[in-house]
């Protein structure tokens, strides 16, 4: 027995996939199989099934603790999978071979550990993002690779929300996404405002289709499914700013998806108040939002062993009988999801293996999320202290607007005030109304216009 544990703690490095974590010599964790999913703009997650000679290792010890998946390809490269430890957990023991079993997930998934409400003003929202992250230290590690400057918002709340779903909220309600590039060293959040540009696999560019009733040494595509679904046709929105009452701003638009002879259903949308200020924005919102209805017009789902696969690349399919005659173009997809699975040969006597299951879109088709992450909803008024310059017993812009404080907001947040907000009036138009304006120091009634956090009314002086 002691001679079969010996050998079965040999170094891993003939092994097909490798695992790394804190733990070393006799406590060293050998990896037994694993599964896990990669997607667009979704957190990846990787459960490890591992043994250990040690059945006393402290748990604590790994928790947050970086851990590295090594999976050999066919070139005798390696494709890496990087994260950190955000459970694990001893499943039992026969005296002389420990079970462990642990969840694998990104530097992102911490921000889920942390709660906040804060406001800020005039900011773009990757100016935003950094701001959330900075709190992080050296932890986050992430580009920003957009085509274009995004615009400036003039006030955005994160009220009562985690810090990773602020950050997803904001980035899914400003047409933007993510994925995870993974190195020997590190993985790093790559943040996109377009699809165009994403690059072919770096170490499998061109895939081949062989079925898996014929022996294939290559990794390649054994099962290949394309989907079509019936989706909406037609996007309007319009919204409302109070500053130009008459103009609501209408925006239509046609789906580019063709999708043969059937009606051009309409989605018709009365966006948030000021949602968009100019026909331009409101064209680059509705183009958003149909790109990610687009997204699911079309997919193609598939099997394979290609160890190389992971969301936010590209592949060319080749020797497949419905896409061999098609364009270059054609031919390049793009993945959404690879759902992996994967095993050593420690405990038994099969050979160690890998397959996955992945969905993929053409290349030409842009990418766009869905907005799957709502804004905080308010179902009742707050109540918040007018502010203003010491001195002064009124403070207002020139449309009669104040500032407020809301009770929530930490003593070193900064502004110490909110925007400038509408005061509700009895009565109110053109050259004529009443007007009475909450004093600094009063305490006020704030609601929100359908119950959106990021558009406060003051209705009432209390």
């Amino acid at each position: 027995m002691l001679k079969d544990l010996t050998a079965l703690f040999a170094p891993q490095n003939r092994r097909l996939i490798k695992l790394t974590t804190v733990a070393r010599d006799e406590q060293e964790l050998l990896l037994e199989r694993f599964s896990g999913t990669e997607s667009l703009s979704e957190l990846f997650s990787f459960e490890l099934s591992m043994i250990s000679r040690d059945a006393s290792l402290e748990l604590k010890s790994q928790i947050g603790q970086p851990a590295q998946l090594a999976i050999e390809l066919a070139t005798g490269e390696s494709r890496y999978i990087n994260g950190y430890i955000s459970a694990f957990s001893l499943e039992g023991s026969d005296g002389g071979l420990a079970r462990y079993s642990a969840t694998l997930s990104p530097w992102l998934w911490m921000l889920s550990r942390r709660v906040d409400s804060r406001i800020f003003q005039k900011q773009t929202i990757e100016a935003v993002i950094r701001t959330v992250f900075a709190a992080y230290g050296a932890l986050p590690d992430f580009e920003f690779q957009l085509s274009q400057p995004l615009k400036t918002h003039s006030y955005i709340t994160q009220y009562r929300e985690s810090d990773l779903t602020f950050v997803l909220r904001l980035l899914e309600h400003e047409g933007l996404f993510f994925y995870f590039d993974h190195n020997q060293e590190k993985h790093t959040l790559i943040i996109l405002d377009h699809s165009r540009d994403l690059s072919p696999l770096p170490q499998q560019p061109s895939i081949r289709y062989h079925s898996a009733s014929v022996t294939e040494t290559a990794d390649s595509i054994t099962e290949w499914r394309s989907h079509r679904r019936l989706q909406s046709g037609r996007m309007s929105i319009q919204t409302f700013d109070y500053k130009q009452p008459r103009n609501q701003l209408p925006v239509g638009m046609p789906s580019l998806n063709e999708q043969g002879n059937v009606d051009a259903y309409e989605v018709y949308d009365v966006l948030d108040h000021y949602s968009h200020g100019t026909f331009k924005d409101g064209e680059r919102l509705v183009r958003q939002r149909l790109e990610a209805i687009e997204v699911q017009g079309k997919t193609f789902t598939g099997n394979s062993n290609c160890r190389a696969m992971y969301p936010g690349h590209t592949f060319e399919l080749t020797q497949h009988f419905d896409h061999d005659r098609g364009s270059a173009e054609d031919r390049s997809f793009l993945l959404i999801t690879v759902k992996h699975e994967g095993s050593n040969n420690y405990l038994s006597d099969e050979s160690a293996g890998y397959k996955n299951e992945f969905v993929c879109i053409r290349h030409k088709i842009p990418y766009r999320h869905p907005i799957t992450v709502a804004r905080p909803s308010i179902n009742g008024p707050l109540s918040a202290i007018v502010v203003g310059p010491e001195g002064e017993e009124v403070f207002t812009d020139e449309l009669a607007r104040i500032q407020v404080r809301f009770h929530w907001q930490r003593g070193d947040s900064l502004p110490q005030g909110t925007t400038w907000l509408r005061v509700a009036m009895p009565s109110a138009g053109s050259g004529f109304g009443h007007q009475f304006m909450p004093r600094i120091g009063q305490e006020v009634l704030v609601t929100f216009l359908a119950g959106d956090i990021d558009r406060p009314l003051v209705t009432s002086v209390l």
